[in-house]
């Protein structure tokens, strides 16, 4: 591993590190289909994260990330992105390769093992957009929501104003 991409890493758990206590605790993902031996789960927050965006009429372009956690054990590549973005907006799309991650047993901490680049053009109508982050093994989806808000006031008013 390069140095620089220990620097993006360690940069990116920082970041990760940083957003938890704007999204809660972590609970578990309802699943939309289920198996019996289904080894593993993709986390969710007590409520949605949230990405607030100053919404503008020229063609610029926002971009941030959502993180995430899938728990337990698999032995297949787990497929993620988002689904319902808003319009032109994009996300990256990858897999988690076959591995394992537990939740810590002193404090039941759990590491964050996804990172979802999300951007678009800021253009789109203000509003709340309710997305979705997925993982799947192919046979089980999961997905946990997400919050893109376009809208005219500013970053902190709008991550406060969720109450």
């Amino acid at each position: 591993m390069t140095s620089t991409s220990r620097i993006v890493r360690s940069a990116l758990a920082l970041v990760a590190v940083l957003l938890l206590p704007l999204v809660g605790p972590l609970g578990v993902a309802s699943a939309e289909t289920t198996a019996q031996d289904q080894t593993w789960q993709l986390e969710k927050w007590d409520r949605p994260q949230r990405m607030c965006v100053q919404h503008g009429t020229d063609d610029r372009v926002h971009q941030s990330y959502f993180i995430f956690a899938v728990t337990g054990d698999w032995s297949t590549d787990l497929d993620y992105g988002m689904r319902d973005l808003p319009p032109g907006w994009t996300s990256t799309e990858s897999v988690l390769p076959p591995g394992s991650n537990h939740p810590d047993p002193d404090d039941g901490g759990v590491t964050i093992n996804g990172w979802l680049l999300v951007g678009g053009p800021v253009s789109v109508p203000m509003g709340v957009y309710d997305a979705q982050i997925r993982v799947s093994d192919g046979t089980v989806t999961e997905s946990t929501p997400v919050e893109i808000v376009v809208t005219t006031a500013s970053w902190l008013d709008c991550m406060q104003a969720r109450g």
